[in-house]
This record gives C-alpha cells, structure tokens and sequence, in this order.
C-alpha cells in the first residue's frame, strides 16, 4: 500500500514540476461545504402589482423611504418636454420601468398629449407648482393657486388626479406645508439622490457617476426630464442600477411598500375640497427651445436643486 502512494506522490510533484518549468500557474480549486441558510429572503413582487395608495398615517415628508430591499424611485421634474420626455420614456418602456413625473402646471397644459401617454404607460404624475416659483417668497392664497392650478390641469390632461407634490428647489415653509396637507392631502416629495443635471456644465457622464454612487435601497432619485444630457444618461444609468439588482417603483407604491402592514390601513381619502463607463454628452437639439422656466437666473438658489 505504501509503494504505489509513494509513486503517485512522485507523479504528481512532476507534474506540478513540469508545469512551472513551462511558464503556466497551476490553480487548485478549494470548494467548502456552506451551511445552509434557514433564514426566510424577502422577494420583491412585481413592482407593476405594487398598490398605488398612501396610507392614511403616512408621514408628511419624504426624502427616502426605510428598507433593506432592493427597490428604489426614480423621479423626473419640470416637464413635460415635447421631445426629451416622450424620447425618455421610449427608454423606460423598453426596461419595463415605471417613474414618477413631478408636471410643472404651464408645460403639462401645454403638451397634454404628452401627460397622457405618462399615466396610459403606468407612470406616476405629481404636481410641481403651475410655474416653478420658490414657494417660500408666495403668500398662502399664491401657493394654494400655483398648486391647484397643476392639479386641474393634470387632470384635465389625463384624467388622473396626483397624489404627491415636490416643492420647486425643495424648499417649503412648515406652515405651507402643513396647509398644503389639509388642503390637498399631498406628502411632501424630496429626494436622496442628486445628480445635480440641472447644473452648469452639464454632462450625461456626471448624472451617471452621481446615480451610481449615490443610490441605496428606498432612495428617492433626482432628474430633470427637460435636460438632453439627463436624458442621454439614462440607458447607461438605469442598465446599471438595473444589473445591481434594484427594482424600480413609483413613489407611492415605494411608500406603501415600505409602510409596515399593521400601519398601512385602508387608502388615504381624497381631500373634499378636490375633485464608471464613458458616456457622450448630445449635441443641443435644434428641434426644441428650452422652457423659459430653465433660465438660469432660476436655478441659482440657496436652496437644494430644484
């Protein structure tokens, strides 16, 4: 018994011998038993299925919702664009993702072709004021205009009445805010994740960079649908939030999925006063003028980005 392990010992030493005197690595592959995992995965459904409703004790602001899942929100403001937005969601049909569209009240007057389309494909519309001022400098009578305003207009274009609002540059009194719930029944829509698109210089490569580092299971993501750049970033940036395993949901049902199930109760009722890889920046579009709104006089806020 001896001699022949003795002999396959001296084999294998040769071989071994051999294939470093030949220039190539020998490689031994170690496979250890794992223990097995008795603990319960959580598998996110079908975000399609997700329910579309706030729940009743639903906070008042959110900038991002609490969970370990892989699901996330990505959000677009200030359009509807004429060109870039209905080129986005050639995008996000292809990918089977639902977003959620904060309308500015004029553009979705404007382009309610385009607002249709939004909610007939499954998005999410909220409403972000009729003209995009900073709603701290309005008195109570001018917000409540700005925000019903948008909210008519929104339904009007596609029969769909929003649930949420984003305050323009994220910035709103306690007060307004407070007033703005009672009256409308809005939470308050911030973000997590900025990729600051709307910013000089623009760059499809900056918005990629800043999704891919900044996002988190339950982020709220940051875009602006009237920038080609933002727009241009997309298929590369949701690819890759996409092959790291996030699902995208739309606001609500990111709220409502994330709600515990003994909180969640029935849907809040209407309000009764309402019915690193390269990325190519686009060349400026000779097709499309940028809506006034973008003037950059506008974005110069001491607030966060709008």
């Amino acid at each position: 018994m001896f001699l022949p392990r003795l002999i396959a010992l001296f084999l294998c030493t040769a071989a071994t011998l051999s294939a470093q005197g030949s220039g190539s690595s020998l490689k031994i592959e170690t496979r250890r038993a794992l223990p097995a995992d008795d603990t319960p995965q959580t598998t996110l459904p079908d975000t399609a299925t997700l329910p579309r409703v706030l729940p009743p004790n639903r906070k008042s602001v959110y900038s991002s919702c609490v969970t370990t899942q892989q699901l996330i929100a990505i959000t677009f403001d200030d359009g509807p664009d004429p060109v870039l937005t209905p080129r986005l969601l050639d995008l996000l049909k292809e990918r089977h993702i639902h977003a959620t569209f904060f309308l500015v009240g004029k553009n979705a007057a404007a382009f309610p072709e385009v607002v249709r389309r939004i909610v007939e494909e499954g998005h999410e519309v909220g409403n972000h004021s009729w003209s995009h001022p900073l709603l701290t400098q309005l008195g109570p009578e001018s917000v409540e205009s700005q925000l019903r305003r948008t909210h008519d207009a929104i339904v009007k274009a596609c029969g769909t009445a929003p649930l949420l609002y984003r305050p323009p540059y994220g910035a709103v009194r306690l007060s307004q805010r407070t007033r703005i719930e009672k009256t409308f029944g809005y939470p308050a829509i911030l973000w997590d994740v900025d990729p600051q698109d709307w910013k000089h210089p623009r760059s499809a490569q900056k918005v990629y960079d800043a999704i891919h580092k900044q996002t988190r299971p339950g982020s709220i993501i940051l875009c602006h649908d009237i920038h080609e750049t933002t727009v241009a970033a997309m298929p590369a940036t949701l690819d890759d939030l996409i092959a790291r395993g996030y699902h995208f949901a739309t606001v609500t049902q990111l709220i409502a999925y994330t709600t515990p199930p003994e909180l969640m109760g029935p849907p809040a009722p209407a309000p009764a006063s309402l019915p690193s890889i390269p990325l190519a920046d686009p060349q400026p579009s000779q097709a499309r003028n940028d809506p006034a709104k973008t003037d950059e006089a506008k974005r110069e806020k001491p607030v966060q980005s709008p």
